[in-house]
């Protein structure tokens, strides 16, 4: 038995070894006229796998860019990878040319690509929950996320993902009690569509043998068919909730009382385009909102000056969707969460439909297309010194960043970390709530603050706080006094005197990219704010950092606000939905990430 799958793995390696040559082959045929994009060289068959890091390899796709130039490719195990360094370029190939740089990459690890893109349908229902301000969902569940995090603050990955699984399970079926299904299903299709998750993604011949002889794919069939029955699940309950006059709006119950009007062909395809709609939001959404923990401990003195702008917005009360225009700090942070550490580092990727030509250079059809948002995120000319957190670089005028009226910029909405062209991120807006509510709450609370135990790393380009940030005074950070704010008023305390408030501040600090005699290049290595996860959604791992609330008042206040909710039935418990140990053994459950 042992010898007979030797041979058969062995032949299938054969046979898919010859049928990469011949691909690769027919690629490499350039039309006269035109060139080969540069690139690395790589390996027969594996191309450059080996020289791309597990570990934060997109800073090696950046240093790429440097050698190669702004547009260059890359061949992973036979895919052609064209990586795309700046934001012109980018808008120049896939906004402009959107109807050939539209189409979404293959996935070799997915069995069945259920991954809708019924844009139509999400339109309708993202732009109908902004107009009711996502029925207060955010503002809702962030008093529960609080009490769980002055509960238990070593579980603060717990509370800020499952704060944003709540909300799009709200949004998509009307209750809460799916989150943690949702935040399940989120991570096993993130392992099966990120090229560092699955080995069917590396390997793909595997897919071509059976499930007994490769347990990967065995494992993807089952993450499919118990994908396949929590949607079935969730829309059937909604549908029961409908007949009993009883069903929250949602974006379930929106297709089914509208089914004829979108286009949907079964019932199936509805519950799809809903449920993938919400894993979107699960897997991307709460990564900054970790990265806002790690960056207020690295970089403490924006936390003071966020604490004074959310006290004088919001007072003895939480952020709510009306302090928008009056909290452009807030919006600044968050703008500069994604821009310093962005969830997706790679980029939303594109495919080629059709062969096309850039400066004389060929792309062939079929190129999995990158705007390298790590790279587009560092450009020096738009983010000067862009490894620093800074946020100021968003509210002052002295800044190529900075844009008026700072009652709606900076903002998140049509940033680069969301796509380009035909592929746009849909569920913006829902992030952008999530994102001010979330951490806007969180900051009204608590301090945040490095663990002082937990740092072993003496290398220069480790942040070392060298003043206690809370003997910044609110007068010295050059933020307004009003609730509401025009540009002027904002403007006078940070822009015109010398030195700045900014340098002033920043002065009493170090942090990475401070140093101007390390290279860039190099600071990755040691960099203790670099420490994410190997997956597409590029998220910081947990780490030890004290989170204290900064009075008892405040405590007191968000217990009873819970406490409240609790009475009028706001927060009802997750639910399980395989059985004991989440189905473990048996045919449908969660399977090991």
């Amino acid at each position: 038995m042992a010898l007979l799958t030797l041979l058969t793995v062995g032949s299938a390696l054969l046979v898919f070894a010859v049928w990469k040559w011949i691909s690769i082959s027919r690629h490499n045929r350039i039309p006269a006229g035109l060139k080969k994009l540069p690139g690395p060289k790589g390996y027969p068959i594996i191309g450059s796998i080996p020289d791309v890091p597990v570990k934060n390899g997109f800073i090696k796709f950046a240093e790429w860019g440097k050698e190669y130039g702004d547009v260059y490719q890359v061949n992973l195990a036979g895919h052609n990878h064209v990586w795309i360094m700046t934001d012109e370029l980018a808008r120049n190939m896939m906004a402009k040319k959107g109807l050939i740089y539209a189409a979404r990459p293959c996935v070799p690890a997915l069995i069945e690509d259920n991954r809708t893109g019924q844009r139509k349908f999400a339109n309708v229902v993202m732009r109908e929950s902004e107009k009711v301000m996502f029925h207060r969902y955010p503002e809702i569940e962030a008093k529960r996320m609080l009490v769980e995090l002055l509960e238990e603050p070593d579980r603060y990955n717990h509370a800020m993902e499952s704060f944003v699984a709540r909300i799009t399970c709200r949004l998509a079926w009307g209750h809460s009690e799916g989150s943690d299904e949702l935040k399940q299903r989120a991570r096993e299709l993130l392992i099966v569509v990120s090229p560092t998750g699955s080995v069917l993604n590396r390997l793909t011949f595997l897919m071509n043998l059976p499930d007994w002889l490769v347990p990967a794919k065995a494992w993807e069939r089952r993450r499919l068919h118990t994908e396949e029955m929590f949607f079935q699940i969730m829309q059937a309950e909604v549908e029961a909730d409908m007949r009993e006059k009883r069903a929250p709006t949602s974006w379930m119950r929106t297709f089914l009382e509208n089914k004829s009007k979108f286009g949907f062909t079964y019932d199936m395809e509805g519950a799809f385009a809903v449920g993938m709609h919400g894993i979107a939001g699960a897997l991307t959404i709460a990564a900054p909102i970790q990265t806002f923990c790690l960056a207020m401990c690295f970089y403490p003195q924006y936390l003071k000056m966020l604490q004074e702008e959310l006290d004088r917005v919001c007072g003895d009360r939480l952020p709510r969707a009306e302090d928008r225009p009056n909290l452009p700090f807030l919006r600044a942070v968050i703008r500069e969460c994604l821009r310093w550490r962005p969830p997706v580092p790679t980029g939303i990727p594109h495919a080629l439909a059709e062969d096309d030509e850039f400066n004389g250079y060929f792309i062939p059809k079929g190129s999995i297309i990158h705007p390298l948002e790590w790279s587009i995120a560092r450009d020096p000319e738009l983010f000067p010194d862009p490894e620093a957190f800074n946020p100021c670089r968003w509210v002052e005028p002295s800044y190529p960043t900075y844009k008026e009226p700072l009652t709606e910029y900076p903002t998140i909405i049509n940033s680069t970390q969301f796509g380009y062209g035909r592929r746009l991120c849909q569920g913006q807006t829902v992030a952008d709530e999530d994102l001010l509510i979330g951490i806007g709450s969180i900051a009204w609370l608590f301090n945040l603050q490095r663990n002082p135990d937990e740092i072993t790393n003496s290398d220069a380009t480790t942040p070392q706080v060298v003043s206690d940030p809370e003997k910044i005074e609110a007068d010295t950070l050059g933020m307004n006094k009003k609730a509401s704010i025009s540009t002027e008023e904002l403007s006078a305390g940070i822009e015109s005197k010398k030195p700045t408030m900014e340098d002033e501040i920043l002065s009493k600090y170090s942090y990475p990219g401070s140093d101007p005699t390390k290279p860039q290049s190099n600071q990755h290595l040691a960099d203790a704010t670099l420490d994410f996860t190997t997956l597409l959604i590029a998220k910081p791992l947990p780490f030890k950092f004290q989170l204290k609330p900064r009075d008892e008042e405040r405590v007191k206040k968000v217990k009873a606000w819970f406490e409240e909710g609790s009475q009028r039935g706001d927060y009802r418990q997750t639910r399980e939905y395989w059985g004991t140990n989440h189905g473990e053994g048996k045919p449908l459950g969660w399977g090991k990430v």
